[in-house]
């Protein structure tokens, strides 16, 4: 549970005789983790009596419109090494409420009848006929696919930026009994949820380990929206609750339906997925 003891002492001190901003502008990123959670985000904040509205951006912008307060929060930006070059340029004017999902597993993932079980074994295999479909080139996975390029010899490979659309439709194509495909990969989201792609083996850990996704809010929201920011501070997902968002996208709601249907954790309470 995240320790909010100073964040809730200035939520009392400031904002006091001012009217309280009542629009949110969330941004999120187009991947199903940052979708579920960023719906699920603005359900609470809606429940609670905000108006809220949502718009995707890649992680580049996102980082630098907060930083910029053209935008109000985010709970899609990976730390720390995913983000570590927009820390470097943004961080300090920005308040990070914290991890609002458990590490992330990150790597690259094969159809589950592929002939190879680990990034050492495509060096020279020619699998996949030397293509890495990714996704966004400013999302700091790239960044670490080129370092695994590296790390593991895979000159004859090269990595394809592209938007998560584009992505995942080559990666639903490729679930097809002998396709080949070779992919930037994270968990969790769905083209990895069924068992039909999984992850190559990454001994020298050329993907990061212990990314988690924060929530990061502009500088001044903590005196425009406080109880704003205190529900975005509280809130907290588990992989069951991320598995039952996909399920409910993959029965047929869009991620919208799914989050109206959410009881979101907040400080204090359990997390709860089901009807409301």
């Amino acid at each position: 549970m995240k320790k909010l003891s100073l964040l809730l002492l200035s939520l009392l001190l400031t904002g006091c005789g001012k009217e309280e901003q009542k629009h949110i502008h969330l941004l999120s990123g187009d991947w199903d983790l940052a979708l579920a959670s960023s719906h699920m985000a603005k359900a609470a904040l809606e429940q609670a009596g905000y108006s809220v509205s949502m718009e995707l951006a890649n992680p580049g912008q996102i980082w630098s419109r907060l930083a910029a307060g053209e935008a109000d929060a985010s709970l899609s930006l990976w730390m720390p090494q995913s983000s570590a070059a927009y820390v470097e340029r943004f961080f300090d004017r920005l308040h990070d409420l914290g991890p609002n999902y458990p590490a992330l597993k990150l790597g690259m993932a094969v159809p589950e009848d592929a002939p190879v079980d680990s990034l050492e074994q495509l060096a020279g295999s020619g699998y996949g006929a030397g293509l890495i479909v990714g996704i966004d080139a400013s999302h700091g996975i790239m960044r670490m696919a080129e370092q695994a390029l590296a790390l593991y010899g895979l000159n004859d490979y090269r990595l394809q930026p592209g938007s998560v659309e584009a992505y995942r439709q080559q990666g639903v194509a490729a679930m097809a009994p002998g396709q080949e495909g070779l992919f930037i990969a994270w968990q969790p989201d769905r083209l990895l949820s069924n068992g039909k792609l999984r992850l190559l083996a990454d001994s020298k850990a050329a993907f990061a380990i212990g990314e988690r996704p924060h929530t990061l809010v502009r500088r001044g929201l903590e005196d425009s929206a406080p109880r704003a920011m205190e529900i975005l501070a509280g809130l907290d997902w588990q992989p069951q609750d991320m598995v039952w968002m996909f399920e409910q996208v993959a029965g047929g709601k869009d991620f919208a339906q799914a989050a109206e249907r959410w009881l979101p954790r907040t400080k204090g309470q359990e997390a709860v997925a089901g009807p409301l």
